[in-house]
């Protein structure tokens, strides 16, 4: 390849990211619509297939599919409302609280670095502004990003119910696409679709494990709105690494605000902590287990990336979107390096192994027919 080609294949490279993150941002709102409807979808294809095989018509699978959805999604944000109903009616004392222990914080500022305690107020006031402007702006950003996810939960049921009904359409659709290509797209889909699937119900699964147990805990700890902690840890589960982090500060929070000891605030950390440790090591691995084998390093890179171009929906889905490229480029001789690079795997897999010096021993050279090139 000549310089020139290079630098043409390069600009072409270029100019497909910047085209493609351009119409992920200024699109983002059918995107985002379509993308959770069809992973819905994928999650709720086994059901309407297996009500087809009981004789029923196609309709009426889609349509008990559906139904499933709308009363699963109905009854979480009624046992979410139940919670944070009873956290609202306690907030003034939750205020009050509040203030009281950032006054025994103070005063204990003050007997050991002998520091008045209207100096730490000025110094906090002086200081603290701005980053109480930056804070507040920043969880107004993720406020408003949330609400504006939530005004496409109505269309959302219509759309899976649509597309579960239209299910052997797109079928044939990508079966007419695959014609030039082998079936390669028509199988890149039935991949896409079994990742989706395995990813969605995993985490579904990890979720509500993760809120019983951490609410489990936080019931022995004794501590108020034990519930609605525990699944909002769980839920924050969701978002790898960033998610995990501030879930854990709210039942900290709550035992130093509500409880007169530090040991409450030392064991709901120590409740977060042991849950991690069994999601980590023992529930992810056995439920969700390896559907989407996306490396720390393109996981964190794929949150920001779609965390600033969706928000928090974005953070959400990045990882089975991350997911689903990576199926992508696997099967694209010509991407596999991109889905090798954002994979778990440390050894280049022999079926695709090029002579590279940094993938240590070269192989022989296979025939042409069966080594297509990676380029």
């Amino acid at each position: 390849m000549t310089g020139s080609d290079a630098l043409q294949r390069y600009v072409y490279v270029l100019l497909a990211v910047v085209l493609t993150v351009v119409v992920l941002y200024y699109g983002q709102s059918l995107i985002i619509l379509s993308l959770v409807a069809a992973l819905f979808a994928f999650l709720l294809l086994p059901l309407a297939r297996h009500v087809e095989r009981w004789g029923a018509p196609r309709w009426l699978g889609a349509t008990l599919a559906t139904l499933l959805l709308i009363v699963v999604v109905i009854g979480s944000f009624f046992l979410i409302g139940w919670q944070a109903s009873r956290f609202g009616k306690d907030l003034p004392a939750l205020q009050a609280a509040f203030s009281e222990k950032g006054m025994l914080v103070l005063a204990w500022i003050e007997d050991v670095v002998n520091i008045d305690q209207r100096e730490q107020v000025r110094w906090f006031n002086d200081h603290l502004s701005g980053m109480a402007e930056y804070g507040g702006k920043a969880l107004l950003n993720v406020f408003s990003s949330t609400g504006a996810a939530l005004a496409f939960v109505v269309p959302i049921p219509i759309f899976v119910f649509l597309m579960l009904l239209l299910k052997d359409k797109f079928r044939i659709f990508f079966q007419q696409v695959s014609v030039r290509s082998n079936g390669m797209v028509l199988d890149v889909m039935v991949r896409i679709s079994k990742l989706s699937r395995r990813y969605i119900r995993g985490v579904l699964i990890v979720l509500v494990i993760l809120g019983v147990l951490n609410s489990i805990g936080f019931l022995i700890l004794g501590l108020k709105y034990a519930v609605l902690l525990g699944f909002l840890a769980g839920f924050l589960n969701i978002i790898p690494y960033i998610g995990v982090l501030i879930g854990s500060l709210f039942p900290i929070v709550i035992a130093l605000i509500t409880k007169d000891s530090l040991a409450y605030a030392v064991g709901a950390l120590g409740v977060c902590i042991f849950t991690q440790f069994l999601e980590n090591n023992f529930i992810t691995p056995k439920v969700v287990g390896s559907s989407v084998s996306i490396n720390p390093l393109a996981s964190i890179l794929a949150l920001l990336g779609f965390g600033m171009l969706w928000g928090v929906v974005g953070m959400v889905v990045a990882i089975p979107l991350t997911g689903m490229l990576k199926v992508v480029c696997d099967a694209v001789p010509g991407l596999q390096p991109y889905g090798y690079l954002l994979g778990e795997d440390i050894d280049y897999p022999e079926e695709k192994r090029i002579n590279l010096p940094f993938l240590g021993k070269k192989r022989p050279a296979a025939p042409p027919a069966h080594d297509p090139p990676l380029s």
